[in-house]
Formats: C-alpha cells, structure tokens, sequence
C-alpha cells in the first residue's frame, strides 16, 4: 500500500512544469531524489535521447490561426458547428466518420470522454470547457489522438466540406 502525500494545488502546478513526456508528478519526484543522492537516472536519459531525436511537430493553418493537429481538428469541427448550428451528434457521425481518426473516432459524447480521463488519467479528449462543442442534443469533446497516421484523411475531409487546412513548412 502507498501512503498519500498531499501537497498544495500551486506545488502541484510547479510539479507539472518539470514533467517530461508522460512523467507523472511520482516520476517527477523520483527524478529529483535521484539528484540529490546522486543516483544515475537511466529512464530520464532514454527520454531525453527519445525527445532528441524526435521530428519537430507539424503545424497547420486554419482560419488565420497556426495549431498543431489537435487543436487544428478542434478548430475544424467547432467552425463545422458554427456553419452548421442545428447539427446533431449523428449529423456530425456522418460529415466526420468515426473511422477518419481510428479506433476513437474524432469526437465522443463529453460524459464518455470525461470517464476515459477519469479511469486512465490520460487526456484523450480536449475536455476544458471553452473546448468543448455544444450540438443540438448533447456536447461532444475532439479526440487529442492525431499523428501522421491518420491526420491526412482528417485534412481530405475537411476539404470535401469546404475547410482549407495547410500544412505549414518549419
């Protein structure tokens, strides 16, 4: 059994910013002990050489704004939404099948995509309030599940429906 440690919601938030990758705030801690006894940290090297070598993030260019893929999709279905203001969740099934993002599909009902942070504790969703997008029965949040596998199909069917979507170069 772990014992809980309860630090206050502003450390939490200094935790956060020293966080890499998937480190969680435990990582992070762990991390810092290591330092301080000078014990060699192997899995914090193995990420640093990860991010490394790791290619820099697309960004594209939708409606005036710069947004990496995620937040380019978000932008896509909420002026999807805007255009279209009476749509409804099965509407939107349609104009964006749920095969275009992969297992996931390009938006759940907000209550499912609430249950998934919840029980995983990762963010698959943009759940943030201002993120997410009220229809006409119900409110949705935009998978964050984008990657070079299955952005391009996303971008082919924004077209088809109007949206111009350009990748910008680095």
């Amino acid at each position: 059994m772990c014992p809980v440690v309860r630090i206050p919601e502003q450390t939490y938030k200094r935790l956060e910013q020293h966080a890499e990758g998937f480190d969680s705030p435990a990582r992070v801690v762990e991390r810092l002990l290591n330092h301080f006894e000078g014990v060699e940290d192997v899995l914090s090297d193995k990420l640093s050489s990860r991010a490394a070598k790791r290619r820099p993030r697309e960004k594209y260019s939708f409606n005036k704004q710069v947004l990496g893929k995620g937040r380019m999709v978000l932008a896509v279905v909420k002026a999807y939404q805007v255009d279209h203001p009476d749509a409804s969740f099965a509407d939107l099934i349609n104009v964006f099948p749920e095969g275009l993002q992969g297992s996931m599909g390009v938006f759940s009902e907000q209550a499912k995509a609430q249950e998934i942070f919840e029980r995983t504790g990762h963010k698959r969703h943009f759940i943030k309030d201002a993120e997410l997008i009220k229809l006409s029965d119900g409110v949705i949040a935009v998978s964050t599940e984008w990657g070079a596998g299955n952005i391009e199909a996303f971008i082919q069917n924004a077209a088809s429906l109007g949206y111009v979507v350009s990748l910008l170069n680095d």
